[in-house]
């Protein structure tokens, strides 16, 4: 019995002080990270769904959210430390009155092979020059 009792202990105390790494992105779900610079420059914020963003769905490695003015999806990878890869992203086809914004952010995210996140900003960068910053915020979901 006191062996059964000893096995036990040491196979709770091997459970419960084994903290596995957790990817990066698992931190990013259940978030709106709402675009607020786009190469280093502000984006004007309007406070409403409008407002370009991308959610993240860690277990699937998807994204999705709005260009400003179209809904978004696509999916992603994570390759060694602080490397990301967006894939192929989809888009609505409404008409807009500002496309530009909207072409321009989905080509700064097609060139997009690294992150960096500090504190509840995601920094989105090509190597070292950054490209996209996001700042989070609840989803609501």
């Amino acid at each position: 019995m006191k062996r059964l009792k000893l096995g036990l202990l040491a196979g709770f105390a091997m459970i419960f002080s084994c903290n596995p790494k957790m990817s990066p992105d698992s931190y990013w779900s259940n978030q709106r990270w709402v675009l607020t610079e786009m190469k280093e420059a502000p984006v004007q914020q309007s406070g409403t769904r409008r407002d370009a963003f991308l959610e993240f769905m860690p277990a699937d490695k998807k994204i999705a959210g709005n260009a400003g003015c179209n809904r978004i999806s696509g999916g992603y990878t994570l390759e060694n430390k602080n490397r990301i890869k967006f894939g192929e992203v989809i888009s609505t086809k409404m008409a807009c009155q500002d496309m530009a914004f909207e072409t321009t952010f989905l080509s700064l995210l097609n060139e997009v092979n690294r992150f960096e996140q500090q504190n509840t900003t995601l920094i989105l960068k090509d190597d070292k020059k950054i490209l996209l910053k996001f700042e989070q915020r609840n989803s609501g979901r």
